[in-house]
Order: C-alpha cells, then structure tokens, then sequence
C-alpha cells in the first residue's frame, strides 16, 4: 500500500486539489464512480474547437484525484473528440494491454510512472479514469 501512495502520485493528486479558477467556462460533464462514491466535475473553456483551458472538482479518493491531476496536464490544446482517445489510451495502459502511451495522445510518460502500482490493483482503475471519462459526457453550458 505504502508504494501505491507514493510521493509523485500524492504530487499528482494536488494538481487537482489546486483548483485553479476558470473564468467562463464552455462546456461540464459530471461523472461518478457508483462502487466507491468518487464524484468529477470537469469544466472547460473551448474555442474554435480546442480546449483553452480547463478545471476539475474531485471529491474521492487521492488515486481518482491523481487522475484528475493527470487529466488536467493533458487535455488543454485539444479537441473534444480527443478525449475518448485519452481515456482508451489510458485504459490500455493500466489493463496491460499496452505498455506504453502513444506519445500523440499528450499524456506525458513520466506523468504515469508514479501509477503503476494501479496496474496490478484492478479494483482501482476505475478511480484513476474517472475524470477521463468525462470524455463523453461534456455539455455546453
């Protein structure tokens, strides 16, 4: 356990406790994680179809904020059909199937690393890709 919570990912998990403030934003999707009650609300600013800038409220666990922390490190410049890609790349990554993250889809590398140990806790994926699964469920607002 101790190596799960080690101090890159808990470094990774306070990107998203910082809230940085968004001044208006465009588009929110809100998903929850119904097994363990983690709850996302992202928010993002888009304009001419690329994501300018972006925020995401976390109430859960300190691996579904790492996740969030890593979403937000990603997704500014891209579209919103992109996103989908972000959370298949990640998925893969965290099931095995895959064993890097293709460099074109903007997750950095060494950004992950302090995950690994999810990938052998497969109860604990779902915590990690909950802001990433906002990728479909965004509305304007």
């Amino acid at each position: 356990m101790e190596s799960l919570y080690q101090t890159q990912l808990l470094a990774l998990a306070k990107i998203a406790r910082d809230i940085p403030t968004l001044g208006s934003a465009t588009h929110q999707a809100v998903v929850n994680n119904p097994v363990c009650g983690d709850k996302v609300t992202a928010r993002l600013t888009i304009a001419e179809d690329v994501i300018t800038a972006c925020t995401v409220e976390v109430k859960g666990c300190a691996l579904c904020e790492a996740g969030a922390g890593l979403w937000m490190q990603s997704v500014t410049g891209r579209s919103l059909s992109e996103l989908a890609v972000l959370h298949d790349e990640l998925a893969n990554w965290l099931s095995g199937k895959t064993e890097e993250i293709g460099l074109d889809t903007g997750i950095n590398p060494d950004s992950i690393s302090p995950l690994t140990p999810v990938r052998d806790i497969k109860n604990r994926h779902q915590c990690v890709l909950l802001a990433f699964s906002t990728a479909t469920a965004f509305k304007s607002v």
